[in-house]
């Protein structure tokens, strides 16, 4: 008889369990080896052949999960669509609804007006409207006559500018003859000038022309030398004058120069002892004020006259805004130093900062005021953590609180924060998130009770329930329920004027702190720390008289300054006008000079021109005598060249004249013409208002029957309304029930894919016990050819060859065609798709494997905060219960499960290696020796 050794416990232990029903006989040698007997073969084979019908069966039933679950999708899509389809209808009849509606107020709008129109249609009305009837007519009569009166002006004019126009065109008959009368004189002359051209009487007469014109300009030139010569000679003896006199200026400037030197070394002693008596109050104030909030602070920690924990409060407060280790809540804010700029202009901590905050407290119980809500206490530990939260805003590239930015920035105090960015009001900007709540009841009339201001004064109770009634609806009031909070207390307000994200002029801050023990004070008793600080460190009187007397010492030093420049421009501006009558002098004895040679030069060319003169005189009366009738024709040529050219200017400006005329009548005609067209205007005019007022009587005596179509217009409207109205209710009813078939496919699906996920679970299990039994087969098959006896000496090794053999057959199918689209945007749709193919070989299933609706959750968080955004600007974070788990991984894109061929590939995939490592099959023990 053959016979196998196995050494593996767990391999015994699994044949023991696997041959329990077999009569075989077993023994053990001295080594605790397990012999199994031949006999045991065929119930091995019986074990691999009843793991084989199980992975059979387990994946028939896999197949038959994925074809139901195949079935279910396609349900839930069609009940999807048919969700769909009879949403669209809804909302078509609900649009036919409002039409409706929008019908009923235009006929009540028709019917109001038919019913004012009845209460006017009374008898005086109408016999009023019929006297206005009568006296438009009248009117008409008038405007008529107007019309017929202006076509007769304008007929008028036209024939006087038809006239006008006819003496134009004589008198152009003039301007042409008397122009062809002036050529023909023109032509005489130049004839008559060519006779005489050659005489020499033209050369002659142009010479003593000539001649006469130079002599008569050196006569002028005399003439004018001579004046210019006396006015020299006068202006010389002016000038001398204004030298002597403007010398004796030049001697008196120079005194008052010196004057006024030694007057500004006075001036400026007398400056530099004010600027130092406002140097020296104004050192220690400058001192105080570039401290900031840190002075004040500390004012307020160091009077003992202040209580004990006004102090402590006050100390908190200036560790915090000078960034000291463990200043509050044992937190050291790591950014502190670096992000307040102590006392300056734009930070938080500047006094100018500070009292502006006040102005947004005072602001803010305006608005708790119409709530009837108590005012909240002031706590210095809170105005310093605000004045931190919005200096952090320039600070940080990004508008944020600094308790949700520690992994950056480091640690941050926990209390509960508004924050707001703008050049705005922040109480205005955190308030105006109550536009979200006006606007959602606009659309659900229903949700006013939760406005929170259905109950007057506002209580801790009442808001708590509002808060929980919006906390699941679309709207961002975070901070508007911080403000309106009913318990809220112990409070900090802060502002800075530094630019924020790069874009925001500014930001603010509201932190609200809990204190143990409780610190805190009044508005009115913190706003008068404020204000005694500054008055007593600013001594605002005495720097002010003492600025007074800088200005006014600055002020006589600049106009004893002024003084010497406006002395010496003095003495500068009269030695300058020294200089220039000086030059002036020069100036006129060189003219008087130069006129005098002129003068002795013009009575020579005077004696000269003369003679020749004379000389051309007698030459023209020589060419005179011998030129004769020649010279006698052309003088008559000229006169009558006169003539014509008189004649023809007379006509011209005749012609000129009946132009004038003819503009004239043209105006005429165009008012005339005008004047027509605003008769006809006025009497169409009158003609449209008759026929208003013909319809207002038709109107008034057919008011009753309007009012009656009227009514029975918006009756019918009312009646259609009723129909659409009805008709939206059964479109929701039907939907009600379509949602319903909708979810319970849905859940169908769900079920369905439970069902699978089991049966490919199965399906593993199945296979897994396959692979063990084919091994066990395997290892019997290898003993049956083994010799029937153990020799004494058994070799040092054994084969470690692991099997090869795989089940033949193995389950590929997959499911090929699955449902891949979803009900687009439903409220309660859940996913119906199933991934398509999938690779051959997967890896190992996780633990943690996603399914639909599975969320997975981190571990609890010491504190969890909630964020709310307003429009970008606005952000609040609010402590939760530190107890409570947050998940941190939103639901994405649902992860479906495995099919049962693709867990049992994956485990094949992991080798029959791996599978017989689990069950201590990979090794077998060295044997001993018998």
């Amino acid at each position: 008889m053959k016979k196998l050794r196995y050494t593996s416990v767990a391999v015994a232990t699994l044949a023991a369990a696997t041959l329990a029903s077999a009569n075989n006989k077993v023994s053990a040698d001295a080594t605790n080896n397990t012999v199994i007997t031949e006999s045991a073969n065929q119930t091995v084979q019986d074990a691999v052949s009843d793991a084989q019908n199980v992975v059979n069966s387990a994946q028939s039933n896999v197949n038959s999960k994925e074809q139901a679950l195949s079935d279910a999708q396609e349900k839930a899509q069609t009940a999807n669509n048919a969700y769909t389809t009879q949403q669209s209808k809804l909302t078509d009849s609900q649009k036919n609804l409002a039409n409706k509606q929008e019908a009923v107020k235009q006929a009540q709008n028709n019917l109001d007006n038919a019913e004012k129109l009845a209460q006017q249609a009374t008898p005086e009305n109408i016999k009023q409207t019929q006297k206005n009837i009568s006296d438009q007519q009248k009117v008409i009569q008038n405007a008529q006559g107007n019309v017929n009166d202006a076509n007769t002006e304008l007929n008028r004019a036209q024939d006087q500018l038809n006239n006008a126009k006819q003496k134009q065109a004589n008198t152009q008959k003039l301007v042409n003859d008397k122009n062809l009368a002036k050529q023909d004189a023109d032509n005489n002359v130049s004839k008559a000038e060519d006779d005489v051209k050659n005489s020499g009487l033209n050369e002659a007469e142009q010479n003593v022309q000539k001649v006469q014109t130079t002599l008569d300009n050196i006569k002028k030139t005399n003439s004018s030398n001579e004046s210019v010569l006396k006015q020299n000679q006068i202006a010389l003896a002016d000038n001398n004058k204004k030298i002597a006199d403007l010398n004796n200026k030049i001697d008196a400037a120079k005194k008052n120069v010196v004057d006024a030197q030694n007057n500004v070394k006075d001036k400026q002693q007398a400056l530099a002892t004010a600027q130092k008596a406002l140097s020296d109050l104004q050192n220690p104030v400058d001192q105080d004020e570039t401290s900031g909030a840190a002075g004040f602070f500390k004012s307020i920690a160091d009077n003992k006259d202040n209580s004990e924990s006004l102090r402590e409060d006050a100390q908190t407060a200036y560790n915090i805004v000078t960034g000291q280790p463990n200043a509050y809540q044992n937190i050291t804010v790591e950014w502190a130093k670096k992000a307040v700029d102590l006392g300056q202009e734009k930070d938080s901590t500047s006094l100018n900062n500070i009292e502006k905050a006040l102005e947004y407290y005072q602001h803010w119980m305006t608005y708790r005021d119409k709530y009837g809500l108590s005012h909240p206490s002031i706590s210095l530990t809170a105005v310093a953590i605000a004045m931190l939260s919005s200096d952090f805003q320039h600070y940080s590239d990004e508008f944020n609180h600094p308790i949700l930015v520690t992994a950056k920035y480091g640690p941050f105090y926990e209390d509960e924060e508004d924050i707001s960015a703008g050049n705005v009001n922040p109480i205005d900007n955190w308030m105006s998130e109550k536009d979200d709540i006006d606007n959602y009841i606009k659309d659900y009339p229903d949700a006013a009770t939760y406005s929170f201001e259905s109950n007057h004064p506002l209580t801790q109770d009442e808001w708590e329930k509002d808060v929980d009634f919006w906390k699941d609806k679309p709207v961002y009031i975070g901070h508007y329920t911080s403000m309106i909070k009913p318990n809220a207390n112990f409070v900090g307000l802060a502002a800075t004027n530094y630019k924020v994200a790069g874009t925001y002029d500014g930001a603010a801050s509201m932190d609200e702190i809990i204190f143990d023990p409780v610190n805190g004070m009044d508005f009115d008793s913190y706003q008068d720390l404020v204000h005694s600080y500054l008055q007593n460190f600013k001594q605002e009187d005495k720097i002010k008289t003492l600025n007074a007397n800088v200005v006014t010492a600055n002020q006589n030093l600049t106009n004893a300054q002024n003084a010497v420049k406006s002395a010496q421009n003095n003495v500068q501006s009269l030695q300058a006008n020294l200089a220039e009558l000086n030059n002036g002098s020069t100036k006129i004895n060189k003219a008087i000079s130069d006129t005098q040679a002129a003068l002795a030069k013009g009575q020579e060319n005077l004696e000269f021109e003369q003679k020749q003169l004379d000389q051309a005189n007698q030459t023209l009366a020589d060419v005179q005598a011998k030129v004769g009738t020649k010279a006698k024709a052309l003088d008559d040529a000229k006169a009558a060249q006169s003539k014509a050219v008189e004649a023809l200017s007379q006509v011209q400006k005749a012609l000129d004249e009946t132009n004038d005329e003819v503009k004239a009548a043209q105006s005429s005609v165009d008012a005339a013409q005008n004047n027509l067209n605003t008769k006809n205007n006025d009497l169409k005019n009158a003609q449209n208002k008759l026929t208003a007022l013909n319809q207002t009587l038709s109107n008034l005596e057919n008011s009753k029957a309007n009012l009656e179509k009227a009514q029975k217009a918006l009756d019918n409207a009312n009646d259609e309304v009723l129909q659409a109205n009805k008709d939206v209710i059964t479109q929701q009813s039907i939907l009600s029930s379509l949602k319903k078939s909708k979810e319970k496919a849905d859940a169908q699906v769900m079920t369905a894919i439970e069902e699978l996920k089991q049966a490919q679970s199965d399906l593993t299990v199945a296979q897994g016990r396959l692979v063990a039994e084919q091994k066990i087969a395997e290892q019997e098959a290898q003993k049956d050819n083994q010799p029937t006896e153990q020799p004494t000496s058994q070799p040092s090794e054994q084969p470690t060859a692991q099997p090869t053999v795989q089940p033949s057959e193995q389950p590929t199918a997959q499911p090929t065609e699955q449902p891949t689209s979803q009900p687009s945007e439903q409220p309660t749709a859940q996913p119906t798709a199933q991934p398509t193919e999938q690779p051959s070989e997967q890896p190992a299933i996780e633990s943690n494997t996603q399914l639909p609706g599975e969320q997975k959750n981190e571990e609890p968080q010491p504190m969890t905060i909630q964020v709310t955004t307003k429009k970008g600007k606005t952000s609040i974070v609010e402590p939760t219960n530190s107890s409570s788990t947050q998940p941190t991984t939103k639901q994405g894109a649902q992860q479906l499960p495995q099919t049962g061929n693709q867990k049992s590939s994956s485990l094949i995939g992991l080798s029959f290696a791996g599978l017989l490592s689990a069950l201590g099959l990979t090794k077998v023990n060295k044997k001993r020796k018998d």
